[in-house]
């Protein structure tokens, strides 16, 4: 969540607004992620394939990446450099804002090259970047000792390929705004997942709040005018909506766009479009659709940091979904489960809740492929929100990740793609109304207004 209004973002320990204790630097050993020990139940809707005219792939078992099995289409990732001329870097007021963005998306099968972790660091074409991304105040603090090397040796696990093809035309966009301490890769859970099923998902770092990126030709972390509350809590916002700008066909580059680009924003619905974020990417969430922007039809708010205003007084507009782990220690040590709740009801539009009861703050990242024990939702124990002073036992990251999913996708579907929305997708969220749906209630609330 953000810190306090007033405060400068220190360099090192921004995570220690997201992580409690030391778990930002104090990580064990990750894992390559492993087949399943035992069959998910999986949702019949997530088998079907919708009626795009796209290439359709094919893979019907799980992905311990999304806890589902991949949509029908292949997935294609690249990176932009949003370029907002319309405002000037905190950081540098000589420069105008920059955002390192990246881009999932429907693909043509058999494009492109196999997406590797540095491909997101720019392949370590900026000088001494790949060194300080090792840092453990970077990525390398994602676990103790990590390094992108080995990341690119096989314990980073994706599906995507850089700079495929893309395919489709009229796709609906989705906006992601990550996390405070975080990056922009570390959700792919989610962001990757949404482009096997049809959709382009944008999600830039927001510099100054992200624990790395690369803007201008200069690696940018922490510190500094960037990370004061003024400026993350200001810029966050409008970052989000520089990156729909460039979708919408805005002059939003260096340059002009690139052959990849202009066919991006060709093949994307930039009328269509959710905005999405996880913790202080909540709070931006919150942030933009109070702007009430009529290209956004729906947004889904991951834990969100509400802390700084009344937002239940500030709620409407379009329909929302919240998601919270019922343990979170990080925003819920702030009654931020209660503020996500209220802004919820006080909602004058469709509204839906999904608490997964054994997850985390962290479960609604993919922070198990750094590391396996990473902690609050993640690993074998955390520290308990509704037991103080106790430990419990998260659900497994992957189910957690399918509850998450199946309800996410159902979600967007009946807004963006309603022609999609198959029966059992309706009868899903119709359901939640009820309380009632396909997990089992002692490891999910679900609860709806419709």
């Amino acid at each position: 969540p953000p810190p306090r209004p007033g405060k400068s973002l220190p360099v090192s320990p921004i995570a220690s607004m997201i992580l409690p204790g030391t778990l930002w630097n104090s990580i064990g050993r990750s894992a390559p992620l492993r087949a399943f020990a035992a069959p998910l139940r999986v949702p019949a809707f997530y088998l079907r394939a919708p009626a795009f005219s796209l290439h359709m792939s094919s893979s019907p078992s799980p992905s311990p990446i999304y806890g589902l099995p991949p949509g029908p289409f292949p997935v294609g990732v690249t990176t932009v450099e949003v370029v907002d001329r319309s405002r000037r870097d905190p950081g540098d007021p000589s420069s105008p804002r920059r955002l390192q963005t990246e881009i999932w998306y429907p693909a043509a099968a058999e494009t492109g090259t196999v997406n590797r972790f540095s491909d997101f660091l720019g392949g370590g074409a900026i000088p001494g970047s790949i060194e300080r991304a090792n840092d453990p105040k970077a990525i390398g603090g994602y676990r103790d000792g990590l390094t992108v090397a080995e990341l690119d040796g096989g314990v980073w696990t994706n599906h995507a390929m850089r700079d495929a093809h893309p395919s489709g035309t009229g796709l609906p966009l989705v906006l992601f705004s990550h996390g405070a301490g975080a990056f922009r890769a570390s959700y792919i859970y989610w962001t990757e997942f949404l482009a096997t099923h049809g959709y382009v998902v944008a999600a830039p770092d927001h510099p100054g709040s992200a624990r790395y990126t690369q803007v201008g030709g200069k690696v940018i972390t922490p510190g500094g005018a960037r990370s004061t509350w003024d400026s993350m809590a200001g810029e966050r916002p409008r970052d989000m909506i520089a990156v729909l700008d460039f979708f919408d066909g805005r002059e939003r580059t260096e340059g002009p766009p690139t052959a990849l680009q202009e066919r991006l924003r060709g093949a994307t619905d930039a009328q269509n479009v959710a905005m999405t974020g996880m913790s202080f990417g909540g709070h931006t969430t919150a942030n933009v659709m109070m702007e009430r922007d009529p290209r956004i039809k729906v947004a889904v708010l991951k834990c969100p940091a509400l802390f700084d205003r009344n937002y239940s007084a500030l709620a409407g507009g379009a329909p929302i979904m919240v998601m919270l782990g019922s343990e979170d220690t990080v925003i819920g040590n702030r009654d931020g489960n209660g503020k996500a709740k209220a802004y919820l009801d006080t909602h004058d539009k469709d509204s839906y809740l999904v608490e997964v009861r054994r997850g985390g703050h962290v479960s609604f990242t993919s922070c198990e492929i750094y590391n396996k024990e990473y902690g609050n939702g993640i690993g074998s124990k955390s520290p308990s929100l509704t037991r103080p002073g106790e430990f419990y036992k998260p659900l497994d990251i992957v189910e957690q990740h399918q509850m998450i999913n199946t309800y996410g996708l159902a979600f967007l579907n009946k807004y963006l793609l309603p022609n999609q929305q198959d029966d059992a997708g309706r009868k899903l969220l119709l359901d939640a109304a009820r309380g009632e749906g396909p997990f089992s209630k002692e490891e999910l609330i679900i609860r709806a207004k419709i």
